[in-house]
């Protein structure tokens, strides 16, 4: 394949949803900082009806060609995604890529079984979460292992997020030769000083400044297993501690069980459409700049069954907040136990309840593992980093394909 130096190489990134999360707030500004040394066109899919697009990205990170694909969706159904691939591949010949970089499962398959067929492009894909294992039955999580074993074959280049990832792609189950497999952690920007928020969140929901507030940020599926938080929550309460809150940020299919199990455990909650004055359980939905819910927290928490590379440690960390979270996929490469954070083995509720208990009772220990964690993640997640390495590797793919 000849790429001429007479113009910009062209990228085509490839994504699931541009939703709020964890894609859209690594890979926009990301690609905004490569749009002048790339030509760069994103083709994306249709968003849950529970979920919400981050449109003030692009407002932040203007002028990328954003193209969505509605047939490009989360659920697994074989027609549709047929017809997805050949949509891509009509996408994809009108663009004539020389980079196609695909993230995430379903956008990684259909995407790269396009590329395949188009035949003309360099091919990168990243894995964002650990698909092999928790997600699916066994029978469907070794389907998905065959499944990348044969797309790592015409794949030129993985990106790792993280060394447990790496390990897992290359060593565990074997996806990829090493020689395939480079390790980018993401890049997140550090917000601006805590001072400049007017805690509208806490005054909304009547916490009073002196209540410790907890919360979780993400989707309220399955795999995040927020049923957990709430009845780590159930049992802090219940033993007495009423000057805290907990957040749960976000929105999905598991809010209407949460809501059951509070009400049946005779605990008041709080919905964005209806305040309750000393709810100690607070559902806020999606929040679009989520370093402003994160300033208003004094800690986040993490109960996932596996995870990726979990944003929401990192943005915590990088507010100057300290983080507790269950032991699954990269998550302990997001942080340092007992000095950012603490780090609890899978389904140890009584240990998790027990840090949180030592972090709600000591101001002095959230200060200083907080302080320690914005250190670490300021050094381990440079926005200016991934993207002098993204670039490094696009470089060296594109001088290769001459």
């Amino acid at each position: 394949m000849g790429i001429s130096n007479e113009r910009k190489p062209r990228l085509l990134f490839i994504v699931g949803r541009f939703v709020i999360g964890g894609h859209a707030t690594d890979n926009i500004p990301l690609l905004y900082h490569l749009k002048d040394k790339y030509t760069v066109q994103v083709i994306h899919g249709e968003k849950e009806p529970d979920e919400m697009e981050p449109l003030f990205l692009l407002e932040q990170f203007p002028g990328l060609d954003m193209q969505r694909l509605p047939s490009l969706k989360r659920r697994i159904n074989p027609f549709a995604d047929l017809v997805t691939v050949f949509r891509l591949l009509k996408k994809i010949k009108k663009f004539t890529p020389d980079i196609i970089h695909t993230h995430g499962s379903k956008s990684g398959f259909t995407g790269r079984l396009a590329g395949l067929l188009y035949g003309k492009a360099i091919m990168v894909h990243t894995f964002h979460g650990h698909l092999f294992h928790s997600y699916f039955n066994s029978f469907l999580s070794s389907v998905i292992v065959g499944v990348e074993k044969a797309l790592g074959r015409v794949t030129t280049a993985t990106i790792a997020l993280g060394p447990t990832q790496k390990e897992e792609l290359v060593n565990k189950f074997k996806i990829l030769p090493a020689s395939k497999v480079f390790e980018i952690p993401l890049g997140l920007y550090a917000p601006t000083e805590d001072g400049l928020y007017k805690k509208g969140l806490r005054k909304k929901y009547h916490v009073a400044d002196d209540d410790v507030a907890i919360g979780i940020i993400g989707r309220l599926v399955p795999i995040k297993d927020p049923l957990v938080f709430l009845k780590i929550a159930v049992s802090i309460l219940k033993n007495g501690n009423q000057k805290v809150k907990f957040f749960i940020i976000g929105d999905g299919q598991l809010k209407d069980e949460m809501i059951s199990y509070l009400e049946a455990k005779k605990i008041l909650y709080s919905l964005p459409s209806a305040i309750v004055d000393k709810a100690p359980v607070i559902f806020t939905s999606w929040i679009s700049n989520v370093y402003e819910v994160i300033y208003e927290l004094d800690i986040v928490a993490l109960t996932s069954l596996n995870e990726g590379t979990p944003n929401s440690l990192i943005e915590a960390q990088l507010c100057s907040r300290p983080v507790v979270a269950y032991n699954v996929g990269g998550v302990k490469d997001t942080f340092v136990d007992k000095v950012s954070g603490f780090l609890v083995e899978k389904d140890d509720i009584t240990t998790f309840t027990k840090n949180l208990t030592t972090l709600i009772a000591d101001k002095e220990l959230r200060t200083t593992m907080g302080r320690n964690g914005k250190e670490f993640s300021s050094r381990k997640y440079s926005k200016h980093t991934e993207v002098r390495l993204i670039d490094e590797l696009y470089s060296m793919l594109l001088a290769k394909a001459k």
